[in-house]
């Protein structure tokens, strides 16, 4: 008995060192996160084109050359330093340096603010050729998506529509990273990507949302693919590869009548004849006297294919998607519209004619429709549930490290 005690007492003694060595090692190694694979870090091109910025760091930085990584300075705390492009390289606080680019490396906790954003991650400042600034947001891609949901969905929606806003925008990005790899960033930080306003735009129930669906993407096939998505689709969600080369049955549309009660389901916009031209020439087209704007083919969506354009005794024909977004996608809110050209009364015909489009729907109309994924999840769809009605014949997956 004395023997079996005394194995009983060892064995308890080894279980309990056994575990406080566990212990340790699970509290020296980092929590497994996608922050630390250097394959999940996104290149956001938060600001380009600019003629100056201003930057500010609260907390310990240190900025490096781009390339060839020379330390150029470090501190703590960095207020309103104005960064200008020179001849042959920056100005930053009216220090002039014969670099064209910088690589700012915040510390653990420190933040970046370009302008009235801050950020996450390290911020690259490059000098481009035509002498303007280009900087480049290197943030975790969980950090990026909770910097992206606040702008995309509201963060008062149903819990399990913010999970599939962030499972969707997760495989997005990663898409986007993985066939953008030659180009200097992977995504913009506006509509014509996602939109990402960085560490300013976080909130509580988005940022759960990220974290309730860490490492979650979509796949097809287990392949990630571009999980498109805009606000409204006003009916019926549109097939891709009318907008995109890509051909894909997860894209192909589905009907859609959850979000006949959005916001945005009906929209009207009127121009003026001569405001039109204006705007399409600036947009690159060749127009002149312009008197008629006609629908000449619709797709199966209901979605206007193709505009054409009287002016002169001559027609030009506008692919709707194209003419969309030369007049501004805010103001067509969709090709899902009719379209009148209206005299003005008491004026000669032509000049003064307005053409007024009543409308469906905002956005380009393919993936998921947001405010309809809204009403599903007030309907007590889960997250996997609405990601499958407006994706048929995907399924949800963990993060596989892109090669």
């Amino acid at each position: 008995m004395k023997r079996d005690r005394a194995h009983s007492l060892q064995r308890t003694a080894y279980t309990i060192i056994a575990l406080l060595i566990a212990a340790i090692v699970i509290a020296v190694q980092p929590p497994v996160s996608s922050s630390k694979s250097k394959d999940n870090i996104l290149r956001v091109c938060v600001l380009k084109d600019s003629k100056s910025l201003t930057l500010t760091i609260k907390g310990s930085y240190k900025i490096f050359t781009l390339n060839t990584n020379e330390l150029i300075d470090k501190g703590k705390n960095l207020k309103m330093a104005s960064v200008l492009p020179l001849e042959s390289g920056l100005s930053i606080s009216g220090k002039p340096l014969k670099i064209y680019g910088i690589k700012i490396m915040p510390k653990r906790d420190t933040s970046v603010s370009i302008g009235k954003r801050t950020f996450r991650g390290n911020i690259d400042i490059i000098r481009t050729k035509n002498k303007r600034l280009l900087v480049i947001n290197q943030v975790d891609l969980e950090d990026y998506l909770k910097g992206v949901l606040y702008h995309e969905v509201s963060h008062w929606w149903p819990i399990e529509t913010l999970k599939a806003q962030a499972i969707a925008a997760r495989a997005y990005a990663l898409y986007q990273k993985s066939v953008r790899r030659e180009s200097d960033y992977d995504l913009t930080s506006d509509i014509y990507s996602q939109v990402y306003g960085g560490r300013g735009s976080e909130k509580i129930r988005t940022n759960r949302a990220v974290d309730l669906t860490r490492g979650k993407v979509l796949t097809y096939r287990d392949k990630i693919f571009p999980t498109y998505y805009h606000a409204t689709c006003g009916g019926r969600t549109e097939d891709a590869s009318n907008l995109w080369d890509l051909n894909l049955p997860p894209l192909k549309g589905v009907r859609c009548s959850f979000c006949r009660f959005s916001p945005h389901y009906n929209w009207e916009y009127e121009i003026l004849l001569s405001q039109l031209e204006r705007e399409l020439n600036l947009a690159g087209y060749d127009l002149k006297g312009l008197i008629d704007v006609k629908i000449k083919k619709r797709r199966p969506s209901k979605r206007v294919k193709d505009l054409v354009f009287i002016s002169d005794g001559k027609e030009m024909i506008i692919p709707a998607k194209d003419f969309r977004l030369a007049i501004g996608p805010n103001r067509v809110r969709s090709t899902n519209f009719a379209l009148k050209v209206l005299p003005l009364p008491r004026v000669k015909r032509g000049k003064n004619d307005r053409a007024f489009f009543k409308g469906y729907g905002w956005g380009h109309g393919a993936g998921m429709c947001q405010w309809g994924a809204f009403f599903l999840g007030l309907k007590r769809y889960k997250a996997e549930g609405i990601l499958r009605y407006y994706y048929p014949g995907t399924r949800i997956s963990n993060i596989k490290i892109m090669q």
